[in-house]
């Protein structure tokens, strides 16, 4: 299951430029999928999910036609609660931002123009972190099966 890093943007040229900036920083780590829409997204985490893998990480401009990013962002946490949710935009009100802390355990808030440096080294570690996550949760399960096995009745010795 590969790990998925989503950017979501109304700016085709600054997707083109995220996606070639993560690939390259972050190689075969993970893969980055572009969507230019609230909608599109959506539509794109399911088909990813089809595909066995998980969208782990996501940034999303909050200025964008039909949906905002704060609106997208907590409609993501309502599915994946676990995803790490990115705001990264050159324009916000501080409503949109307040709802996305509250109702979207948003990770972090970058101001555009960014550095394209802050922006890798906040993708690395909002990825290793998700990574982290997923192998607790799958350690978990396996603890609670070893668990469930001892508690199980044994059968009596002669």
């Amino acid at each position: 299951m590969a790990i998925v890093i989503l950017c979501v943007d109304d700016d085709r040229t600054l997707l083109q430029a995220l996606r070639s900036l993560l690939s390259h920083s972050l190689g075969r780590d993970c893969r980055v999928e572009i969507a230019e829409s609230g909608d599109e997204a959506l539509e794109l985490l399911d088909e990813v999910a089809g595909e066995g893998d998980e969208v782990g990480v996501v940034f999303a401009d909050y200025i964008m036609p039909r949906m905002r990013g704060d609106e997208l962002l907590v409609r993501l946490h309502a599915r994946h609660p676990g995803m790490v949710k990115i705001m990264l935009t050159g324009q916000s009100d501080f409503g949109g931002v307040k709802r996305v802390i509250n109702e979207a355990n948003l990770y972090r808030f970058i101001e555009k123009p960014f550095v394209n440096a802050d922006l890798v080294l906040t993708a690395r570690a909002a990825l290793q972190g998700r990574q982290r996550e997923v192998a607790l949760h799958a350690e978990i399960a396996t603890l609670r099966q070893r668990l469930a096995a001892l508690e199980q009745p044994q059968p009596a010795t002669p």
